[in-house]
């Protein structure tokens, strides 16, 4: 039997007042390295109406360049956010276990937008409607909104929640012990800033994901990066994606996105170097995973990269 009719017998199940059920319409969508989504149209009839839904459905990757996946984990990301005022799809089913596809699975509904090249290269009031949507999610009650799950153990150390899980990912990917990230690790706790805090992060704040009706954002995508941490590691993370893919924020780690963060909240950003190094450390491991997976750049190139953008934010010592 093709996926697509085990799919549509599993959905038929969750909605056993409809008298026929009919996945249509399958298509890779657009999304990231490390993400497999599904878009599809869910066609259902009952009591002589029909409908046409269009959803999406998103797998669990068993490797990749971010695994351990849990789709799990994302879809309850999702529906917490769904009480928010952070703009995000509608979630429908979760299903952990392999028996429908081979693997667990969500399905949500398919929102309509535009998304935007990886980096922003200019000021637009789509800049500023993105930061404004990152500050919705920094602004979250996380505890309240049933996100506690994502504290790992450490809700009270901002460093500790947010590294540890990818601490973990460098030694499954065996450059946990590269000198660079080792001395790197050691700074990040030693020169945590005294006001950090925790809230909840998106993970990876860049334009493409974001959906956008005009200048409107209409949904935040992507979650599975979600985590908690000191809301500046999101633009911290999101000056080390320009860094490490050719691109370069100021001296001290700010960017476009983080200047419009600034005006949206009306706060001064403070610290930004440092989150750009927590960011440098994330994206070592990123792309590593990635040269595993795609045969891309060596892991030593990109820790060249990192250690050259280091010495800039840090002081000369990290050139070597």
């Amino acid at each position: 039997m093709h996926w697509t009719a085990r799919l549509a017998a599993y959905l038929a199940a969750q909605l056993p007042a409809a008298e026929a059920v009919e996945v249509a319409n399958p298509r890779a969508m657009p999304a990231g390295a490390s993400n497999e989504t599904v878009g599809f149209d869910l066609r259902v009839r009952a009591d002589g109406c029909a409908w046409t839904l269009p959803m999406v459905l998103r797998p669990q990757r068993e490797e990749g360049i971010l695994a351990p996946y849990d789709v799990g984990r994302q879809f309850r990301v999702l529906r917490a956010l769904a009480a928010t005022d952070v703009p995000v799809p509608a979630t429908a089913w979760f299903e952990p276990t392999g028996e429908v596809l081979g693997t667990p699975f969500y399905v949500m509904a398919r929102v309509r937008g535009e998304t935007l090249p990886l980096f922003w290269y200019g000021r637009s009031p789509r800049l500023a409607a993105a930061a404004e949507a990152l500050a919705r999610i920094h602004a979250v009650d996380w505890q309240r909104a049933g996100l506690g799950f994502l504290a790992e153990g450490a809700a009270d150390d901002p460093l500790a929640a947010e590294l540890g899980p990818w601490r973990m990912r460098a030694e499954r990917l065996r450059i946990g012990r590269a000198p660079l990230l080792i001395a790197l690790g050691e700074w990040l706790r030693a020169n945590q800033p005294a006001d950090a805090r925790v809230a909840l992060l998106h993970g990876d704040p860049n334009p493409g994901n974001y959906l956008f009706d005009g200048e409107r954002v209409v949904a935040v995508v992507d979650w599975e990066l979600a985590g908690l941490g000191d809301p500046r590691s999101d633009l911290g993370f999101y000056a080390a994606l320009q860094t490490v893919f050719g691109g370069m924020g100021g001296p001290r780690g700010e960017t476009l996105l983080s200047e419009a963060y600034a005006g949206v909240t009306g706060q001064r950003v403070e610290a930004l170097e440092y989150y750009e190094a927590l960011g440098l450390y994330r994206m070592a491991v990123v792309m590593a995973g990635w040269a595993g997976r795609f045969g891309a750049l060596s892991t030593g190139h990109t820790l060249e990269v990192i250690a050259r953008r280091l010495a800039v934010l840090l002081g000369p010592r990290w050139a070597g």
